[in-house]
């Protein structure tokens, strides 16, 4: 059972760092077009770089 438990987490993780990060940006992106149309694409973008330092600062981190 402790295989499959830490199995389980595994998955999660790679899950909400993967698929999670694509789907956070999608949805960001729909509702900045929809609030804010004039700079929606310039959000989008500091989003996507924002998610980018954060996931290389967790990487160096954890080396």
């Amino acid at each position: 059972m402790g295989f499959f438990k830490k199995w389980l987490k595994e998955e999660l993780l790679l899950f909400l760092w993967g698929w999670g990060i694509i789907l956070l940006i999608i949805i960001f992106a729909m509702f900045a077009v929809a609030f804010f149309p004039d700079i929606a694409i310039n959000l989008t973008g500091v989003l996507v770089l924002f998610i980018t330092m954060v996931h290389v600062f967790l990487w160096f981190k954890n080396k």
